[in-house]
């Protein structure tokens, strides 16, 4: 499961909690959001303390394609739709400030993360996106955007319409998320990994280790955990394949399919060589044939159109989409005594990530900020979302019924090497997996979030629920939430 992006540095590393402890603010979340908003804090005089279940910037953020970017495909006309015009130039605000910070941070800290300046191209193969990509174009240059229609992509295949953004760019998550968590971690920024938070209250953290008090608590965890704010009801899941493979003669800049299937392609260069980095057609996790499907279907079109090599990593990430379109930063309450969240970035983690920080920061300093409303974490535009609500949450509802009342293998001995099923074992679903060697793990198959039967990822080897995008390791073990308890072990 390890990424592209975790094997090409060595990061710094930072040791567990180990003893209670007392500071202004305690993030939960060592990704884009929890390490740029504990560099806001602490410049802002405030003592920050983070909390990272794993590794800092090796989780989701770690496994993203890294644009920073404005441009986020057919994204301003959606906004506009659902919340006029001010609030597509407030989201558009939000995300160039979010990709200035990201490059203001690398050069005042003298992080080597591979920043580039890029131009950001979305292209369609068909009449009806090439109008969309027009309507997209004409929006982003009212509200301040750098857009303009351009067919020359420097792609090696023709497209019907294209536009351009200038000025974006591109790094190496890793390299920026724990280099940035390097350079501010001292007495005042403290960081700890292999640190997952067992409970929490709007002051506190408790760890196995030790207990952090704090006047405001952040969860900066891709979607909040547990059930605050009950954040899992108004996102949704999606997973997407994501292929790294050495590449000749790329193209120069980055890209994006308006239409469906969904392709997206950047570069990269690491001890000399280049390789391509290409994301596939969304889809919902935890299910096998459709994540084998989409990783052949991207497969092919990276080998029909570019001169690649093999495949040398290849990975499913997750992202969450929002139901009205607009991610949910703030307070998750609004009588007070809540969280502060960032969540429903919609794939676009790190200008909106950048964007977040800047917000969660100026809530906490207690300063105004213009973005405040439309990105409110409490608001309820049931309208704005709610054909794409009511979709999303019909198929939770028919997976739940599906997954409980199909028909099910009832023996471990039809698991073979290298396979994993759901089994019904004495009235129990189970979650079973046989290693290569053929050693056998077997796990509830039941996510401890919400019920929902997990489903297996052949890629990562791993355990995904299809509702509300939880993963599981092999032998159970949390790797990412809403969920924070293991999949419990059976007894075989």
């Amino acid at each position: 499961m390890e990424s592209y992006w975790s094997t090409t540095c060595t990061p710094a590393t930072f040791e567990p909690l180990d003893s209670d402890m007392s500071v202004d603010v305690t993030i939960i979340g060592g990704g884009m959001v929890g390490i740029t908003t504990a560099a806001l804090l602490k410049e802002h005089g405030l003592t920050v303390a983070v909390v990272e279940a794993r590794r800092v910037g090796q989780g989701v953020s770690g496994k993203a394609t890294a644009k920073v970017t404005t441009q986020h495909g057919i994204k301003y006309r959606t906004i506009a739709e659902k919340f006029g015009e001010e609030g597509a130039r407030a989201y558009a605000h939000a995300q160039g400030a979010g990709v200035d910070l990201i490059c203001d941070l690398a050069r005042a800290h003298g992080i080597d993360c591979d920043l580039e300046e890029k131009a950001a191209f979305v292209y369609a193969t068909e009449g009806e996106h090439g109008n969309k990509i027009k309507a997209e174009v004409e929006l982003a240059r009212k509200i301040g955007l750098p857009a303009s229609l351009s067919q020359d992509t420097g792609l090696p295949f023709d497209v019907h319409q294209a536009m351009r953004w200038d000025r974006q760019y591109q790094f190496h998550p890793v390299k920026f998320i724990a280099g940035l968590a390097a350079r501010i971690a001292d007495e005042r920024c403290r960081i700890f990994e292999q640190t997952r938070a067992h409970n929490w209250s709007p002051t506190s953290v408790t760890t196995k280790n030790g207990t952090i008090t704090s006047k405001h608590v952040v969860m900066a965890t891709n979607l909040p955990l547990g059930q605050v704010g009950l954040y899992y009801a108004m996102n949704y899941p999606k997973a997407e394949p994501v292929i790294v493979a050495p590449i000749e003669n790329p193209p120069p800049h980055y890209y994006l399919h308006a239409g469906s299937p969904g392709r997206s392609l950047r570069t990269h260069t690491s001890g000399g060589r280049t390789f391509a980095i290409a994301v596939g057609e969304h889809f919902h996790p935890g299910h096998p044939e459709t994540i084998k499907n989409s990783f052949d279907e991207l497969s092919h079109w990276l080998e029909q159109h570019f001169d690649v090599g093999d495949a040398e990593h290849q990975w499913v990430n997750e992202d969450y989409s929002p139901m009205d379109g607009m991610p949910f930063v703030g307070w998750s309450s609004a009588i007070g005594n809540g969280y502060l969240v960032a969540t429903g970035f919609d794939a676009w983690g790190f200008s909106n990530g950048g964007a977040a920080a800047i917000m969660l920061r100026d809530l906490i300093a207690e300063q105004e900020n213009p973005w405040f409303d439309f990105f409110s974490a409490t608001r309820i535009k049931p309208l704005a979302g709610g054909k794409k609500f009511v979709h999303e949450n019909m198929h939770v509802a028919r997976h739940i019924v599906n997954d409980y009342t199909s028909s099910k293998p009832q023996s471990y001995e039809e698991v073979g090497s290298g396979e994993a099923a759901i089994l019904s074992i004495d009235g129990d679903d189970v979650a079973a997996f046989r290693d290569d060697d053929g050693s056998l793990h077997a796990v509830s198959a039941a996510c401890p979030h919400m019920g929902c039967l997990v489903g297996w990822n052949p890629t990562d080897r791993t355990w995904d629920c299809p509702c509300h995008g939880s993963r599981f390791g092999f032998r159970g073990e949390v790797l990412h939430g809403p969920a924070v308890e293991n999949l419990a072990e059976k007894v075989r």
